[in-house]
């Protein structure tokens, strides 16, 4: 993925302070980009990209050096995992070629219509599944709003020039349960039985029921740590903000490289018409359920409260409530959220046994600027061989938090709870602002995956600022 990789490298310059840039167009001319047009009837492949949340054709860069041809069935089969053969061109941009492809393989795709009214293609095994790709289908480009396409202006240009691409057939299946592995198979057998358990209530009862479950799945929602951690800072202080911040930044990494090297698909990928609400990319472990059941068992520990009570109770219904709402919805298996219960406590217990520790003071060891350095390295590295988005946005975070470390205060001052709301109410209007900002930089992909990368180092800075002067007008 040579998005991430070229941001990686322009991350680790900021860090040690310069870097030589690289090159990634074809210096022989002005071509920037090839494009491949998948043709089958009056639909053509399309993918979903994560980074713009676009529609678009395959596509990508083309490096120095390379065929722009090799480049159009490189990208191609890096996005959708199909390999294909140049027929001849159908167009050109002013930086792109677009090239009339034909797959050396039968397509398959899913009975099944999509949201997109599109029909998904098993990619769970194509090199940029859930790196750049959320999902890839067959789709008739005239019922693709505009608004849903990456380059609007071209959409016209593809409905007209579709008839001159080769024209190919395609496989319909209803699902590939049997590429599932067998306790998955089992997994699969209960969804559908519950969803059509639901489904078959009276309308009225179905509808609360399904709201009533979804509801569990917005604890996944990353705006929830926004809440959460400010609410932690209000409650226990700087000091236990500061270790569950840590405890997040290390168990969402060791879910991630599991996530990586498990590579283990989501139930939707086996049967589309399972998946209610939209997911992408591996499963095992939730990283969700791991933060969760981490920052849960950091909490009661410190309230003394670590034992079979009410409270852990609530803890595990919370999880469970979580985990269901994710397997109900298509977006993860039980199993997944098993295994993500298991790396958070085993994370919040290695962060309580080394607290209890006489001879080791937590805080003074996780605020070392030698921890947060080492972060950075491994993040850098996690990138380098792993170049998803998620990667990248770990090392930017942690390359911000080493910074703010060189001039944190160990001290027990506490922001008052009017500043701590303020700050969280501000963090949480940047995402949402953010989030209209990057809709507008879908042309490029570059643009999207910087703008997605600085987010969160900016709701950091923003909360620190506000939270360091409201202490200093406190003292």
């Amino acid at each position: 993925m040579t998005l991430t990789r070229n941001l990686f490298l322009f991350l680790i310059g900021l860090f040690l302070i310069a870097s030589p840039s690289i090159a990634s167009t074809n210096e022989a001319s002005n071509l920037k980009g090839a494009v491949c047009v998948i043709r089958s009837g009056e639909k053509v492949v399309m993918v979903n990209e994560i980074l713009t949340k676009k529609l678009a054709l395959p596509a990508g860069t083309i490096l120095q050096g390379e065929d722009p041809a090799v480049a159009a069935q490189r990208e191609t089969w890096e996005e959708t995992g199909l390999v294909v053969s140049i027929v001849g061109e159908l167009g050109r941009t002013d930086e792109a070629i677009i090239y009339d492809c034909v797959s050396d393989s039968d397509i398959v795709a899913f009975q099944f219509n999509n949201h997109f009214d599109g029909n998904e293609l098993p990619v769970w095994f194509a090199p940029h599944y859930g790196v750049e790709i959320a999902s890839a289908m067959l789709i008739d480009p005239g019922v693709v709003p505009p608004e849903a396409y990456r380059f609007p202006e071209q959409l016209e240009w593809l409905i007209d020039s579709l008839p001159n691409a080769t024209d190919q057939s395609v496989i319909y299946v209803g699902n590939l349960v049997e590429a599932a592995p067998a306790i998955n198979k089992i997994e699969l057998d209960w969804m559908v039985e519950i969803q059509n358990a639901v489904h078959r209530l009276p309308s009225d009862m179905s509808f609360s029921i399904e709201q009533l479950i979804f509801s569990g799945g917005f604890l996944a929602n990353p705006l929830v740590l926004l809440v959460v951690l400010p609410l932690l800072y209000w409650k226990f202080g700087k000091q236990f903000a500061y270790k569950a911040f840590f405890a997040v930044t290390v168990t969402s990494l060791l879910a991630l490289v599991a996530q990586q090297g498990f590579a283990h698909p989501r139930p939707h990928v086996y049967i589309p018409a399972v998946e209610l609400t939209q997911s992408y990319g591996y499963s095992l472990p939730s990283l969700s359920v791991a933060i969760w059941l981490c920052v849960g068992t950091l909490v009661l520990n410190a309230t003394n409260r670590l034992s079979i009570n009410q409270w852990s109770v609530a803890l595990v219904l919370i999880v469970a409530w979580m985990s269901f709402s994710r397997f109900y919805s298509g977006a993860a298996f039980l199993l997944d959220s098993i295994s993500g219960a298991l790396l958070g406590g085993l994370c919040a217990w290695h962060m309580i046994r080394l607290d209890a520790k006489r001879d080791v003071d937590l805080v003074q060891l996780l605020s070392s600027k030698s921890v947060w350095l080492s972060l950075v390295v491994l993040c850098a590295v996690l990138t380098f061989f792993w170049p998803i988005p998620a990667f990248t946005y770990w090392l930017a975070i942690t390359i911000t938090v080493s910074a703010l470390v060189a001039t944190l205060r160990l001290d027990q001052s506490k922001a008052s709870g009017l500043a701590i709301a303020i700050a969280a109410l501000l963090t949480i209007g940047l995402d949402l602002a953010l989030d209209n900002w990057v809709v507008t930089l879908s042309h490029s992909g570059l643009l999207s995956l910087i703008a997605e990368t600085v987010r969160y180092p900016i709701m950091i800075l923003l909360f620190v600022m506000i939270i360091r002067i409201n202490s200093k007008f406190r003292r």
